[in-house]
C-alpha cells in the first residue's frame, strides 16, 4: 500500500484530505497531510515529515503530493525523496488525489502514472471561445 503525503500551504493539506473522505464517504487511514504555516521553520516542517515517515514505517512507499512546486511545500518534500520509495508531485487538484488514493494499492509507479492522469484529465475548460 502507498501512504500519501499531503504537503501544501496553511489548510489546505486538511481541506484536501477532508474533501476526499467525504467524497468516497470513508477515512483513509493511509492519506496524510502536513499543513505548512508561514511561521513554520523549515528545520521544524521537516523533522514533522520525517517524524512521519517513521510512524507510517521508513520502508513503506510514500507519494508526497504538493500544491505548488517551487513554492516551501515542495521545496521541502525533495529534501526527503528517496527513488522508488518516496516520490513527488507537485500541483495538487482533487481529481488528482482521489486518483492517488484509488491506485494505492496497486504500488508506487501505476499510483503515480494514475495520479498524474488523474490530475491532468481532471483539468477541463468549458465553454467560452474555441482556440
Amino acid at each position: 500500500m502507498v501512504n500519501i503525503l499531503v504537503i501544501a500551504h496553511c489548510e489546505l493539506a486538511n481541506s484536501f484530505k477532508s474533501c476526499v473522505e467525504n467524497i468516497i464517504a470513508k477515512d483513509v487511514n493511509y492519506l496524510h497531510t502536513i499543513a505548512v504555516t508561514p511561521t513554520d521553520t523549515v528545520e521544524y516542517i521537516i523533522s514533522s515529515v520525517q517524524k512521519l515517515i517513521i510512524k507510517i514505517g521508513e520502508d513503506n512507499e510514500i507519494l508526497i503530493l504538493s500544491d505548488i512546486y517551487g513554492a516551501t511545500p515542495s521545496n521541502i518534500a525533495q529534501k526527503l525523496l528517496k527513488p522508488q520509495q518516496i516520490e513527488m508531485i507537485a500541483g495538487l487538484n482533487l481529481p488528482m488525489l482521489i486518483r492517488a488514493i484509488s491506485y494505492a494499492k496497486d504500488g508506487l509507479e501505476l499510483c503515480i502514472q494514475k495520479t498524474l492522469d488523474g490530475g491532468l484529465s481532471g483539468i477541463i475548460h468549458v465553454g467560452g471561445k474555441k482556440c
